[in-house]
């Protein structure tokens, strides 16, 4: 097992070609079959996992050529899923620590994801999500299209206009339950209410009070959170789960059970916030609009995880009016 740091120039340059060759890939037959190898590997080793990139998103409803498989798990269960793919002649790299593993096997890439963007990990809401879905014959563990929405419009880039694409095409599908998008969207709020706006400008059936709801979530207060919820895709009812003071102590968890309480707390309208969890510190850093805001933002750290230091670099952001603006009557 490989783990890559410091790299020079001509390594950068190497692994750069080889992140390229990975993502084009060409070979469809030997990317099916090496993806249902994976997928039997990690269900025979008991790992919770679900599909996040292009194969998810054909299982869902938008077709496109895949080049690579994406496996969402937790980063508990990284580690782990490297070494169940290595017994089975895998070779793999740990790639980014905070985020990524690799494994290959031939010239087939399997991507370990144990944090997408947004700071979305694989935790008990995103599991309880997760579709058991057909594919090319078989049936595999595909994220919720909610959480794929949310996934794919955090992750839009310049360079990577498909994941846009990619969650309009899933959206126009159709069979969304609003309420627990509405309560992902807290991973990345802006995005995902761009993403809804555009799709009703393409006429695509979203509702105008979820829009409302992430309107007044992102810019007023107090914030939406939905409450039970019945899933479309199993039988039951499932209840999202209150923010818990208890649980796993690990930095990631920590991060998790902070950025839900300031979703929470009606009186922190702004998310973009970054919390970064130390050994016994915790750093907020960002932009807030009034000193409130600021305040109740510590309060909020130190409510949740009273044993660690809290670092405040949160800054406020003063709104004047522009030298020469006119006031219009």
């Amino acid at each position: 097992m490989e783990s890559r740091k410091n790299l020079s120039h001509d390594e950068e340059k190497e692994q750069s070609e080889r992140d390229y060759y990975d993502h084009h890939l060409t070979d469809l037959p030997s990317l099916e079959r090496i993806l249902f190898e994976a997928i039997d590997i990690i269900e025979e080793s008991k790992v919770p996992y679900a599909l996040i990139g292009g194969v998810a998103v054909k299982s869902l409803g938008r077709p496109r050529v895949t080049h690579d498989i994406d496996l969402f798990v937790r980063p508990d269960d990284a580690e782990r899923t490297l070494q169940v793919l290595e017994a089975r002649g895998f070779t793999s790299q740990k790639r980014d620590p905070l985020w990524l593993f690799k494994a290959w096997k031939g010239n087939i890439l399997v991507d370990v994801i144990f944090k997408s963007s947004g700071d979305i990990y694989f935790d008990e809401e995103v599991r309880s999500h997760v579709r058991r879905v057909p594919y090319l014959g078989r049936y595999v563990n595909a994220i919720s299209p909610e959480d794929f929405l949310v996934i794919k419009a955090a992750a839009h880039q310049e360079h990577n206009p498909h994941h846009w694409h990619d969650a309009l095409a899933v959206l126009k599908q159709g069979n969304i339950d609003w309420d627990y998008l509405t309560l992902q969207a807290k991973h990345a709020p802006r995005r995902v209410l761009a993403l809804l706006i555009y799709g009703q400008s393409n006429d695509i059936a979203v509702p105008n009070e979820v829009i409302k709801r992430l309107y007044r979530c992102v810019f007023e207060s107090p914030s939406y959170l939905a409450e039970n919820v019945v899933h479309p895709y199993r039988s039951g009812t499932h209840q999202h789960a209150a923010t818990s003071e208890e649980g796993d102590g690990s930095p990631i968890y920590t991060k998790g059970r902070i950025m839900e309480a300031l979703t929470k707390d009606e009186r922190v309208a702004e998310h973009g916030i970054m919390i970064q969890v130390g050994d016994h510190t915790i750093t907020a850093k960002g932009e807030v609009f009034t000193i409130a805001q600021r305040e109740a933002i510590e309060e909020v750290i130190r409510r949740v995880a009273p044993d660690f230091a809290c670092q405040n670099y949160i800054e406020v952001r003063i709104l004047k009016t522009p030298e020469g603006s006119e006031v219009i009557k």
